[in-house]
């Protein structure tokens, strides 16, 4: 009498080696040239880089606790808001609509061929001093795979990042900047002390429009709007102003706020909840 013993271990796992086998099998390389090539996504991740805190304009600016700190020697409170829950609506009270959604990727996302509007706020304070009020909007691009988050060149950052136009309206007859222009990378609008903040109406916009341009292929938020308020003493030429700015221990505080941008090749479905009333969500005329 002969007797079989039927063990299910070794059976199961000579089953899963088996198996395992089929799955490691080399693709061919004739079958590997039929697929045809993808275009790299934008990576839903990116690294976080010194260019998307607080202090990565000046370490001053983000008020660490080693450091001199005052509460009234402001020359202004500034602030960027945008739609960034795509509801039409731009809430200044509603925290999805600024906040750390404005400095976490892929902050604002903007399709090619559409204006956003972004809402400029300058709360000026009143004090006395000489010189001028400087507010600046400025464009940079964001280099996800550097922890500084810069590029080596212009081109570089040219060729590997979105690019983005700023107008002063949305008919576009304006343009502010330009994220691949080198000449149109900086806009300034100053008011002498006298007059401030009489005058900053007339000086400063109250809103400004995003257009979406060229797909940001690699990164998200590989792009940063960025609005200050600095205080330029009487005499300064633009490269000592640039460098009183970042001074740590000033009479005036510089105060700024910014946006990070994500250029889409399309614009992302919306749930308009007031019919896109306020027009913070419009498609860019043919022709520019």
């Amino acid at each position: 009498m002969n007797t079989q013993i039927h063990n299910p271990g070794i059976t199961g796992i000579s089953l899963l080696v088996a198996i395992s086998s089929c799955m490691l099998l080399p693709t061919s390389v004739e079958a590997q040239s039929k697929q045809p090539k993808q275009p790299l996504p934008v990576q839903p991740s990116a690294m976080e880089t010194s260019m998307d805190a607080p202090t990565s304009f000046h370490k001053y600016f983000g008020q660490r606790i080693n450091n001199w700190r005052d509460t009234e020697r402001f020359i202004a409170k500034t602030d960027l808001d945008a739609d960034l829950n795509y509801d039409g609506v731009i809430n200044n009270n509603d925290p999805q609509d600024g906040g750390a959604f404005e400095a976490t990727p892929p902050g604002l996302q903007v399709g090619v061929g559409e204006l956003t509007k972004v809402i400029v706020r300058v709360i000026p304070y009143r004090v006395d001093f000489d010189g001028e009020v400087v507010v600046t909007l400025e464009l940079a691009g964001i280099n996800r795979s550097n922890a500084k988050g810069e590029f080596g060149s212009f081109d570089e950052e040219k060729s590997s990042t979105g690019r983005i136009r700023v107008w002063r309206d949305s008919s576009r007859k304006t343009l502010l900047l330009d994220s691949a222009d080198p000449q149109r990378r900086y806009v300034e609008f100053a008011t002498q002390y006298r007059v401030y903040p009489y005058n900053l109406p007339n000086e400063l916009p109250r809103s400004v429009y995003v257009e979406g341009v060229k797909p940001s292929d690699q990164y998200v938020g590989d792009l940063r709007l960025l609005l200050t308020c600095s205080h330029r003493a009487p005499g300064s030429t633009p490269e000592t102003f640039t460098q009183s700015r970042k001074t740590l221990l000033k009479t005036f505080r510089t105060s700024f706020d910014h946006i990070l941008f994500t250029v889409l090749p399309k614009p992302l479905p919306k749930e308009l909840i007031n019919g896109n009333a306020e027009g913070n969500w419009l498609k860019a005329a043919s022709g520019k």
